[in-house]
């Protein structure tokens, strides 16, 4: 498994993987193209550090991290998109385990992340992997999500 930098190169892929993620656009309530929208201008900002893992060429899933929020200066978890057809058989741990170690744990200590409060998969799969529940929030298209947070020591 590879976790390589997006690039602009990398834009068609990005998005031929947004389209087949089609219970997570459900679960945002966005059509393909507004979610296809939003997470490739997400890849594309600046500020993020935005990621691909593959295996053997093939995308596998998409990461996008803010390296560190403007008001609480954490990294933030923005995405994480491991392709539904890998749900529940340990792909998506794998790929958290190999991202904390390389490219979290390096720059941070706290990490944040939102899960829509209907998401109860997402919010069970961020719990094993040491996060709780922090606050509610809301997001900037005016989403209320759960912030959790985890805490790692050096």
């Amino acid at each position: 498994m590879t976790i390589i930098p997006y690039t602009a190169a990398d834009r068609d892929r990005l998005e031929v993987f947004l389209r087949r993620q089609r219970t997570f656009a459900a679960l945002n309530r966005q059509t393909m193209d507004a979610f296809c929208e939003e997470n490739i201008a997400d890849f594309e900002a600046d500020g993020t550090a935005s990621f691909l893992v593959e295996v053997d060429g093939e995308l596998l899933a998409i990461v996008d991290l803010l390296r560190r929020h403007p008001r609480d200066g954490s990294l933030w978890v923005g995405l994480f998109v491991v392709d539904e057809r890998l749900h529940g058989d340990g792909t998506a741990q794998t790929i958290y385990e190999q991202l904390e170690r390389d490219e979290m744990r390096p720059y941070h200590s706290m990490f944040r992340l939102g899960v829509l409060p209907h998401n109860e998969r997402a919010y069970r799969f961020w719990q094993r992997q040491g996060y709780t529940y922090e606050k509610d929030a809301v997001t900037a298209r005016g989403d209320r999500v759960h912030v959790l947070l985890k805490t790692v020591h050096p």
